[in-house]
């Protein structure tokens, strides 16, 4: 019909308008016979939408409200019916139009009735039953089982078929059932996830999956501090025992990762770790104020490893030894390749005077000490870029504040980086709000100076201990940077040996398997793991520690210098370069008439190129060392 649907008022005007025509035309009586007709079935259209709500309407159903739950429950518990959900809360929904008389009672049964039953009959089941998947889901992501059986497939049939309902409106307010099951999870999950730290990564990974499988975001599960297994307060643990951390961690300066030594964990089928994202977080719970705590543990400790440190140095045997090393090298200022036959000679003669109960020459305790060092250092740097992600994570949504100003002719404008306090005084708020703003200048302040480059710690370490070290008292200490060769030369051994066992556990732990595979004898087997396991005790793959801490000692004593100036990485790479690609020592190994002479040359040859690459590395970590110091050091070259 012309204007719009038909109603009651327009049937009432075409009523008229027919009369009108019948007593100017009264002739054709036929046809306002059928007129007639046609106004009566019109009138039956009108009335029919009212005739349907009328006759489809449910308010008997307040008389049994007490069944809404039950039919709710049968829905649930049939992934089939659940089409049938919006019709039935709707049903049971009409008696609410004549309860509006009384706002109480309305209330209690929209409210407190229908949304509660919706509520523990649909929402909360449905909730749980998303948890137990993600919990299975999360479990056969890290296993090889996979398979679902018909209950996982029943629960998520109902799930996926509730998340595709629209709101349904309850009187004044609408139920997002999807909505819901999403906070209720959230919140269950963010509770549980925050009682158990350690298993950040289970309910990371649940929420993965919780994205990927039903579209619902639980993002404030990574809102939560991460934590290292194992270790109770993290950094905070870390500080109270700052001695152990350094003895019982490797750090590895690319990564600026600390990884725990094999010989630590020999119980533990994984190794702890410490990251950067585990400082900021830290750093994120206990405030920016742990960082003044670590630096005054560093402080103490680095003063008792420099009591050791300058004790070892003043032994009349090192003294000796130095001694030979100064005289030699008193004739030549500048070597073109330092002799590596001093270095060894340093070595051997360090070993005479026997080892500790560990297995190590003095040299090697030595050398242990410089690496706990540079651990230390390397901690207190993993502070500092911790401090900066997380000033970075915190100050991402805040920017400079600007204030515009229009003249009244609208033809100049400026901006500037007016802070809060000044807006709130432009605009007469009252002190208090004055005084709020003003704290919140100094806090946006003081995020933005820690994201950039915040405070350099090891300026600070370096010049507490340079001005002590360098004094008459310690005079026996300036000629440290002659014992460093052959401290390289220990490190380089070291690490060497540590990757030969760790390839060796790992061919030891494939033969174990082939073994259990054929079901050999057990005591073989068991003795062979024995030998696999204390292989990895004496495994390691990264240890910069020793190269920070050999660079941080030498810009304390100022002896850069004096150590650039013997050459040492380029004298190492040159002497076993060229016993690695000389042809004479190549084709050498042809005129050996037994096997196992030419075996044991070959086996030589290839150890000179495991010693030369070695060596490079240890040259680029300690150029990466360097470079931590160059701000306040002389204009020299970085890279020796």
């Amino acid at each position: 019909m012309p204007g719009g649907t038909l109603n009651f008022p327009k049937l009432g005007l075409l009523k008229l308008n027919l009369d009108i025509i019948k007593s100017i035309n009264s002739k054709d009586r036929l046809l306002w016979g059928k007129s007639q007709e046609i106004i009566e079935n019109l009138e039956i259209i009108c009335d029919l939408n009212q005739e349907i709500k009328i006759a489809c309407d449910c308010s008997c159903l307040f008389t049994v409200k007490e069944i809404f739950p039950i039919v709710l429950n049968d829905i649930y518990e049939h992934s089939e019916q659940f089409s049938r959900l919006p019709a039935v809360i709707s049903a049971f929904q009409c008696p609410a139009k004549f309860l509006l008389a009384d706002d109480l009672i309305s209330k209690d049964y929209v409210s407190n009735f229908l949304n509660k039953a919706i509520w523990s009959k649909i929402i909360t089941p449905i909730a749980h039953d998303i948890e137990n998947d993600l919990r299975l889901s999360a479990v056969r992501l890290n296993s090889d089982n996979n398979n679902s059986n018909n209950e996982d497939i029943e629960r998520a049939n109902r799930v996926n078929r509730s998340n595709k309902f629209a709101p349904i409106f309850l009187s004044s307010f609408g139920v997002s059932i999807k909505e819901r099951v999403k906070d209720v999870l959230a919140k269950k999950l963010y509770e549980n996830a925050a009682s158990s730290l350690d298993n950040w990564k289970t309910y990371s990974e649940m929420r993965s999956i919780a994205l990927a499988k039903y579209g619902i975001d639980l993002s404030e599960i990574d809102e939560l501090p991460a934590t290292i297994i194992g270790q109770k307060n993290g950094v905070l643990d870390i500080i109270q025992n700052i001695s152990s951390f350094a003895v019982r961690y490797n750090y590895n300066m690319n990564t600026q990762t600390f990884i725990e030594k094999t010989s630590w964990a020999k119980d533990k089928t994984a190794l702890n770790t410490l990251s950067i994202k585990n400082v900021a977080e830290s750093i994120r719970t206990h405030g920016t104020g742990i960082t003044h705590a670590v630096i005054n543990s560093v402080y103490k400790y680095l003063a008792q490893r420099f009591q050791i440190f300058s004790q070892f140095l003043y032994e009349d045997h090192v003294k000796s030894l130095l001694l030979k090393e100064k005289q030699a090298n008193a004739a030549e200022e500048v070597y073109e390749e330092y002799p590596i036959a001093r270095a060894m000679q340093f070595l051997q003669e360090m070993r005479k005077l026997g080892v500790g109960d560990d297995g190590l020459s003095f040299l090697d305790q030595f050398r242990e000490l410089i690496t706990e060092i540079g651990n230390a250092l390397g901690f207190v740097r993993m502070i500092r870029l911790g401090t900066m992600r997380y000033s970075s994570k915190a100050n991402e949504f805040v920017t400079t504040t600007t204030t515009t100003t229009t003249t009244m002719t609208a033809t100049s404008s400026s901006s500037s980086s007016d802070g809060f306090e000044k807006l709130a005084r432009d605009a007469m708020f009252h002190d208090f709000t004055i005084n709020a703003s003003k704290q919140l200048d100094a806090e946006i302040e003081s995020l933005r100076s820690n994201t950039t480059e915040g405070t350099d710690y090891f300026e600070v370490l370096t010049t507490i201990f340079a001005g002590e070290l360098q004094s008459e008292t310690n005079k026996h200490l300036s000629s440290f940077f002659l014992i460093v060769p052959a401290l390289m030369l220990s490190s380089v051994d070291s690490m060497y040996v540590s990757k030969q066992n760790l390839q060796k556990a790992f061919e030891g732990k494939k033969k174990n398997d082939d073994r259990v595979e054929k079901e050999e004898r057990r005591e073989g087997s068991s003795a062979s793991k024995l030998e696999t396991q204390m292989m990895l005790n004496q495994s390691t793959f990264t240890d910069d520690g020793f190269s920070l801490g050999v660079a941080y000692i030498l810009k304390v004593l100022d002896q850069d210098s004096k150590f650039d100036a013997l050459n040492v990485f380029d004298s190492y790479e040159s002497f076993y370069d060229t016993r690695t690609t000389n042809k004479e020592t190549v084709v050498m190994s042809k005129k050996y008439e037994r096997e196992e002479d030419r075996e044991e040359h070959d086996l030589r040859l290839k150890r000179y190129g495991v010693y030369l690459r070695e060596f490079k590395m240890l040259r680029y970590s300690y150029a990466g060392s360097r470079a931590f110091f160059h701000r306040y050091s002389d204009q020299s070259t970085i890279l020796p």
